[in-house]
């Protein structure tokens, strides 16, 4: 078990960094300066519009999308939209903003599946601009996240929105929906290869218990390893109509402590030092007793986040805006992850 109280060093010996292939090569970039984020509201605000623009824009064309209808998917339309959102993440002085839409948005009705793959795609493509991937592969991977479930529209909505367990019968119909999803996407003209053949694999994990295939680590490409961990993060960070949320610490402990041998090392010290522990957005108790809003992370020191102070240790709500940056404070520390539904 990894204990977070020790610090985040006893992760670091956690698999090793080393791509497979040559073009796989990417990095984890220095630490940045993080301090100006509050002075830079416009760009929430711009952030916010990309993010409901693109979640619209997302249920039009899955709705074009349907067990017996004919698929008429605008590739065109998705290719510029992709362009778009790979633009708005690099001219951006705030990526992490994007991490805070991501769990300022939980919406879990029904058809939950649009803010799903909207969310999917923001915390990819954060960490992909961090260790610096190509254009050409922020496109790809950017219409591969986004439509990574499309496949789900072939699958009855009774299952996927079922309220409890699947039948085993009801299982393997959602095992074949990347399968759907790849075909959707194969031999479109202006979409490259790697797009369908990772739709196809984003649910492989990299021990062989993924599906459809079982592929392990050298035959699933690094695209979809990534997007297969973000996808099962968001998963457990987000509520469902059957289930609420894990708190974020929850969720990392769960998967460094059960699930590390699922998914890509690399990738997952990245999502670490990138969305870290305490995601921007997301609440926290510090150890003197004040619950405190995280707006930035320090990707050094992951433990120590850069927060505002909401609440006092009686739960009275504080007026202003009081930040306290807790890697030059070393007298206080975080406890926990708190859910904002109960504030």
């Amino acid at each position: 078990m990894i204990d977070f109280n020790k610090g985040f060093e006893e992760y670091e010996s956690l698999g090793s960094e080393k791509p497979k292939k040559k073009e796989d090569k990417v990095s984890l970039s220095k630490e940045t300066n993080n301090t100006g984020l509050l002075q830079e509201t416009e760009d929430i605000s711009q952030m916010e519009a990309l993010y409901n623009n693109v979640r619209t824009f997302l249920i039009g064309q899955f709705s074009l999308v349907s067990r017996q209808g004919e698929n008429k998917i605008d590739f065109d339309a998705i290719i510029k939209y992709a362009q778009k959102i790979c633009t708005a993440f690099e001219e951006t002085k705030n990526p992490g903003g994007y991490i805070r839409l991501c769990f300022e948005h939980d919406e879990y009705e029904e058809n939950y599946i649009y803010t799903h793959s909207v969310n999917v795609c923001f915390i990819c493509l954060r960490i992909a601009l961090e260790l610096n991937f190509s254009r050409k592969r922020l496109l790809e991977l950017t219409i591969c996240s986004l439509f990574h479930d499309i496949g789900m529209m072939k699958v009855s909505s009774d299952v996927w929105n079922k309220d409890g367990s699947l039948s085993s019968a009801e299982y393997q119909e959602v095992q074949e929906h990347p399968l759907f999803g790849e075909g959707l996407f194969t031999n479109i003209e202006g979409i490259d290869e790697t797009v369908p053949l990772v739709i196809g694999q984003h649910q492989e994990k990299i021990d062989g218990s993924g599906y459809p295939g079982r592929l392990t680590i050298d035959n699933i490409h690094y695209l979809a390893r990534l997007i297969s961990l973000v996808d099962g993060y968001e998963t457990q960070t987000h509520s469902r109509k059957w289930k609420s949320r894990s708190l974020p610490d929850k969720t990392i402990q769960e998967l460094l402590d059960h699930q590390t041998g699922k998914f890509d090392p690399h990738f997952m010290k990245a999502l670490l030092k990138v969305v870290s522990i305490y995601p921007e957005g997301t609440f926290v108790r510090i150890s003197s007793g004040e619950i405190c809003q995280v707006i930035s992370t320090n990707k050094d020191k992951p433990m120590r986040p850069i927060v505002n102070l909401v609440y006092d240790n009686s739960m009275k709500r504080l007026d202003g805006t009081r930040i306290l940056d807790l890697s030059k404070q070393m007298l206080v520390h975080v406890d926990k992850c708190v859910d904002p539904s109960g504030l």
